[in-house]
């Protein structure tokens, strides 16, 4: 396997909030271009499982099924944040924009309208670094446009997550305790974490919250064989779908979930509590 290399550049105090510099890549980190190992073998599977399991009995081997098979996989060179975007700036989108704010308008019951954190285009200031939540595929997609950037393939995302060796998580293989949020009950404002607040966390290329805190939407549909058809050259993703795919699990999941391989898919038009997003850029340059 290759050697894991990237370049991170300081994150910007403000941003502009009508034109963004397309060479500006200020709190993203440089992926190098090359080969990693994506997905699980059977072996990873059946581990998964019996991590599944000791939490949750009704955990079946079938439900990691579309990690199979471990393959190498080659991407070009590319940018990714380093943190997942927060609320401060979602905010600075919506008021520069117009958007509609970050919260699900669709809820029926109180319960539904207590995950939503913001009121309006307001906020308690205690979330105010923590993740954006409660935003849509399309939502995200937006805002990177915004950015001047997109939203990360699978494979970019997971190769960032995993490093060029296949990592079982951001980190390696060790446990997530105090090194991500996960496995928490709904506590409003005080359920995520502020962003970056694991500095034993960060993934090979120097990433923050890779596992854990928020679900991350990704660019591709979601297929659950496409690991086995799919290319292994620059991989996109099915031409169409009916889910986009999320990765990285969040504050309310386990261990077994918080896997660097693990996969889920959800409905594009949907918000959740606990789902957010980050973004990549494509690369001009190749540094040694």
């Amino acid at each position: 396997m290759p050697e894991a290399f990237s370049q991170t550049v300081p994150k910007k105090t403000e941003a502009s909030a009508d034109k963004f510099d397309p060479d500006d890549y200020s709190g993203m980190a440089w992926i190098k271009s090359g080969k990693f190992g994506r997905g699980s073998s059977f072996e990873d599977n059946q581990a998964a499982f019996k991590m599944c399991r000791k939490k949750d009995p009704a955990c079946q081997l079938w439900w990691f099924s579309d990690e199979y098979p471990l393959k190498l996989v080659t991407l070009e060179s590319y940018w990714i944040d380093i943190y997942e975007t927060t609320n401060q700036e979602y905010l600075e989108f919506v008021k520069a924009t117009g958007h509609p704010p970050a919260l699900d308008d669709t809820c029926k019951t109180d319960s539904c309208w207590e995950g939503n954190l913001w009121k309006g285009q307001s906020f308690s200031p205690m979330i105010r670094q923590q993740p954006v939540t409660q935003v849509n595929w399309y939502d995200a997609v937006a805002y990177c446009k915004w950015k001047g950037k997109r939203l990360p393939t699978e494979a970019e995302w997971e190769k960032a997550a995993r490093g060029p060796s296949g990592n079982l998580y951001p980190w390696g293989n060790g446990s997530p305790k105090r090194r991500a949020t996960y496995n928490r009950k709904w506590q409003g404002v005080n359920t995520m974490t502020i962003v970056g607040s694991y500095p034993n966390g960060v993934s090979v290329y120097g990433l923050h919250d890779m596992a854990g805190n928020v679900w991350e939407w990704v660019e591709d549909w979601y297929n659950r064989t496409y690991y086995t058809w799919g290319t292994k050259k620059f991989p996109k993703g099915p031409e169409e779908g009916k889910f986009k795919t999320l990765r990285g699990g969040s504050w309310v999941n386990y261990a077994d979930s918080l896997r660097g391989a693990f996969r889920r898919w959800s409905q594009p038009g949907v918000r959740f509590n606990d789902t957010g997003f980050r973004c990549a850029k494509d690369s001009k340059t190749e540094f040694n």
